[in-house]
């Protein structure tokens, strides 16, 4: 009997001993498995967050000069290698506060304005401000008058209705400002660039920021537009505030646009690409700024246009129901 006790014993603590041991090893395994998907986490938070890397360039010769000059730390910076390895991301993030980098300079632009002095480009910029202005007025004025008469009855007005479209492509382009947002950084004019740049905040902020509000705006023109459009077509007349939705979302979209033009007019000063959606290997034609000056006064006009035919409409549907009154 003592033996026969004797063995239970043994076998239970035996059986304690395994089960033991099989929860320890269950333990391990899952602390492996909760660090394997750690790892990845810190590696997604270091190239997020941290953006360690190396600077994105612009071509083989060619490197974006966005640097704070302030900390000295360039803002392109970015990992090579998605996911990044979270112990190297640190390691390159520490090194890159450590020892500051110096700017790379562009090589010349085509229009040759980069290699002037800088009060002549801050001249130059303010001639291209004013111009794009000088040129908007007379779309919006004369030039859409003179169109208006020249089509037939109704025409202009149904082009006109088709407007809102444009919100969806700002939309569209809202979103890349995310998708890629290296390239709009690269186009970020740096500190000091034409003598007088010196806004506050970084190339992500500018670039994340001004991608928001594409998005906003241009879901308030294209989809408030819809919504009236389908009020109307069932009949029933839409509320004022949903009416103010595109034609506001209008405005905002006009003020926005002359707010990114800067980054415009540093491609042309200074020759700056849009990483992986510009031929970095060879610079960009002036014909093309040109083509897209013409199509910002047009895409400004039309903005312009849509906010002040809308605001003249409600005015007058006010003055016929005061009148009726």
């Amino acid at each position: 009997a003592p033996i026969a006790a004797s063995s239970h014993v043994a076998v239970g603590a035996s059986a304690v001993g395994l089960r033991r041991r099989a929860r320890v090893g269950r333990v391990a395994r899952r602390g492996i498995a909760l660090l394997a998907m750690a790892a990845p986490l810190c590696a997604t938070f270091t190239t997020f967050v941290a953006r360690p890397g190396r600077v994105v360039p612009r071509s083989a010769e060619q490197s974006v000069n966005n640097v704070d000059s302030s900390a000295g730390v360039p803002f392109m910076l970015r990992s090579s290698v998605f996911p990044a390895s979270g112990i190297a991301g640190s390691a390159a993030l520490f090194a890159a506060i450590s020892s500051p980098v110096a700017a790379t300079e562009l090589p010349p632009a085509p229009s040759g304005v980069d290699m002037m002095p800088e009060p002549e480009q801050a001249l130059i910029v303010i001639a291209i401000f004013f111009a794009l202005a000088v040129l908007t007025a007379v779309v919006v004025g004369p030039f859409f008058r003179v169109l208006e008469k020249a089509l037939p009855e109704g025409w202009f007005a149904n082009w006109r209705a088709t407007w809102p479209i444009l919100g969806a492509f700002y939309m569209v382009a809202g979103v890349s400002h995310f998708a890629v947002e290296q390239a709009f950084e690269a186009i970020y004019p740096p500190q000091g660039t034409w003598g007088f740049w010196y806004l506050p905040g970084s190339p992500q902020f500018h670039v994340e920021w001004s991608g928001i509000a594409e998005v906003a705006g241009g879901s308030g023109l294209f989809l408030g537009a819809i919504a009236v459009g389908v009020a109307r077509f069932f009949g029933k007349e839409p509320p004022a505030w949903l009416r103010a939705i595109p034609s506001f979302a209008a405005l905002g979209l006009f003020l926005l646009t002359w707010a990114v033009t800067p980054a415009n007019i540093y491609m042309y000063t200074h020759g700056a690409q849009m990483v992986g959606l510009t031929p970095g290997d060879q610079p960009i034609p002036i014909e093309f700024h040109v083509v897209r000056g013409v199509l910002q006064v047009l895409l400004l006009s039309v903005l312009w246009g849509y906010y002040n035919s809308a605001s003249s409409a409600e005015k007058d549907d006010k003055g016929t129901v005061s009148a009726a009154e």
